[in-house]
Order: structure tokens, then sequence, then C-alpha cells
């Protein structure tokens, strides 16, 4: 039964996938391989955003409705029956009312399976492909529009100033108000595991418990609480009036879109 659902959204949502790309007519890059994709991914968007309207998927998923989320639009991952549908209606709306957006889709994509991978390709029917390390899929792929360097890419497209970035770190650490530190541990798809944010906090604090301050963890999620307290017993979950003052570290977890109004509280520059 979970299986035929699973089969039934990805034709849905890859149908609404095409309706979309033919409406908009995005320059649709697809990143393969089992290379650094995601280095490659950011190294485009950052060049290509300069100088074209771009987007590209944020981060890489084992959950392949990540890539019709990107082409459709959306930043946060539908939770419940009502939310899908709700999106389905919204996307199929979008394609009557909104004017056509010329773009550039840059899009990442994992080789979780090789029909998968081979159904999203035909949907998304991509201008460019850029392959990075191994790929093991079988595709017929035009060799007029497959690339294995990123450089060279850019310079199809007329980008000769090169500025290679790297991909932002998935938590970052940041000075907030009051001299207080600031882990963005916020996610726009999958969270990044609570271990590694919790580690942060361990390293740095590790030996200084006299100069640590306090540590607050705004996070809906049980499991969250659950492993900080197990590490740091003292934690305060979820106070209802948050203050903070010098060499406290204060962890927001969460969707990005939901947590901006307390990441923009918190830290001094966003």
């Amino acid at each position: 039964m979970k299986n035929t659902l699973r089969i039934f959204a990805r034709e849905l949502l890859g149908f609404l996938t095409t309706l979309t790309i033919k409406k908009h007519k995005p320059t649709v890059i697809c990143i393969l391989g089992e290379g650094e994709t995601s280095i490659a991914r950011e190294i485009l968007y950052e060049n290509i955003h300069q100088k074209f309207p771009a987007r590209r998927n944020l981060e890489i998923l084992e959950a392949e409705f990540g890539i019709p989320l990107t082409v459709l639009g959306k930043l946060s991952y539908p939770d419940s029956i009502l939310k899908w549908t709700v999106l389905v209606a919204t996307a199929v709306a979008r394609v009557f009312y909104l004017k056509p957006h010329k773009h550039f889709l840059i899009l990442e994509l994992p080789e979780i399976d090789s029909a998968i991978t081979r159904f999203w390709l035909e949907k998304l029917n991509p201008q460019y492909i850029l392959i990075q390390g191994k790929f093991n899929t079988a595709v017929k792929m035009p060799q007029s529009k497959t690339y294995k360097d990123v450089l060279l890419l850019l310079g199809k497209l007329g980008i000769d100033k090169i500025t290679k970035e790297l991909p932002q770190a998935r938590i970052k650490v940041c000075k907030g108000i009051n001299n207080s530190t600031i882990i963005d541990a916020t996610f726009f798809y999958t969270p990044s595991p609570m271990q590694a944010v919790l580690e942060i906090i361990d390293r740095d604090t590790a030996g200084l418990p006299a100069q640590a301050g306090k540590i607050l963890l705004l996070s809906d999620s049980k499991k969250d609480q659950t492993d900080t307290l197990k590490l740091f017993p003292k934690t305060i979950i979820n106070p209802a009036n948050p203050q903070v003052s010098q060499k406290d570290i204060v962890i927001i977890r969460g969707n990005k879109g939901k947590q901006k109004g307390l990441l923009s509280k918190f830290v001094k520059y966003l």
C-alpha cells in the first residue's frame, strides 16, 4: 500500500514538474554522480545567480521528492496529507496565474535508484548535465549536453569570472546578542544529526565549565530535547521568554522558514 502511494505521488509530482517547466522554461542543469556533487552545485549556483535568476535544491536528500519540491518553489517538506493536498492545488493554480519566469534550475540528483533517477531526468529534461565522479545509472545522454568539469560548463554559459564558493555549513555558529553564541541548526527539509550539534558544544565548552553560560535549546523535537538533556542536563528547553547573556549558548532547530524570526531576534547580523 505504502509503495503504491509513493508511486502515485511520484507520477503526480512528475506531472506537476513537467507542467511547471513547460510554463517557465527554465534552463535546467542536473548534477549526477558519486563525486562532490554538492560542492559543484554551490559553485554553479554562486556564479550563475550573480548574472541570472537562479534556484537550486538546498539540501541533498535521500528523499527523492526534494527534487520536484524545488521545481515547484517549496522550501519545506509537507508533513501531512492535508499539506501535500494544498501543495498540489497551489502548484496547479500557479501554472495558470503566474507569469512565465525565465531562470536557471540547478538540481543535484541523488543516485538512490536507477529507475527513479531516469524518471526525474526524463521529467526535468535538462539542457545541461554535469557528471561528478562515477555515475552508475544507464542513461542515454547526448554528448553535446554532458560535462565533467564545472569551469567548462560555466564557460559554456558565458560566465568568465569564476567564484569558487564551497557549500555553506549545514550548522552555523554565529555571534549573538549580548555576546552570546547562537548555533543555527535549522534546515529546509532534513535536519542535521543532533549529535553533530552537541559535539560542537562539547568541544567548545570542554574543560571550561566555569566560563560557560547557560545552554538554551529552542526546538519542538522531543528527540532533540532528550539527546541534549542526556549530555547537558541543565539545558533550558524552550523558555517562554528567552533571555541571553554573555557566554550563553542558544541552539535553534526547526524549519528555516518557521525559525527565521528567532534567528533574527538572537543573531546580530543575518
